[in-house]
């Protein structure tokens, strides 16, 4: 039996994991400058609030920026890879890994570059961005595509 690896039709890997990855930086970091703009001008202000947020995890959690940036760079590396070689592995969908990373890659940018993550998104509780919803939206894919799975095995087993 040979290892399934990644699927190199025509010679290239599948592109699709590293697309919506990249797709989802770029449309965080538009979707940032078109907040500053609309905000400047005093449009969609109920919704449109640029912020600042130094804090972890939507203002939860707090560290010096040095552990921050270790914290974050190690769980892209660890859980961002994991759910990598999943999807390579065709045991998770591929827009998965690519929305936890995109996300995380996008707010560990905006972090690196600015020293902080611009929120922009106003809900009651939080401020949030792009990236935020692309992570929250994998971890439920993920958890999705690990529970139906379970259960699934479990009411042939029975």
């Amino acid at each position: 039996m040979t290892a399934r690896g990644p699927d190199t039709r025509h010679g290239r890997p599948d592109l699709c994991l590293i697309a919506i990855a990249s797709g989802v930086v770029v449309v965080d970091a538009a979707t940032k400058i078109l907040a500053v703009a609309l905000a400047s001008r005093g449009l969609a202000s109920a919704v449109v609030v640029p912020t600042q947020n130094a804090d972890f995890s939507l203002g939860v959690a707090s560290a010096p920026f040095p552990i921050m940036l270790a914290f974050a760079s190690l769980g892209i590396l660890g859980f961002g890879g994991y759910t990598y070689f999943r999807a390579v592995r065709a045991n998770l969908p591929a827009w998965v890994p690519g929305l936890l990373i995109g996300g995380a890659v996008a707010n560990l940018l905006d972090r690196l570059l600015f020293g902080a993550v611009h929120d922009w998104l106003y809900l009651p509780k939080v401020d949030i961005n792009l990236a935020d919803v692309a992570v929250v939206l994998g971890l439920i894919g993920y958890l999705v595509s690990e529970v139906l799975p379970r259960r699934a095995r479990r009411q042939e087993s029975a």
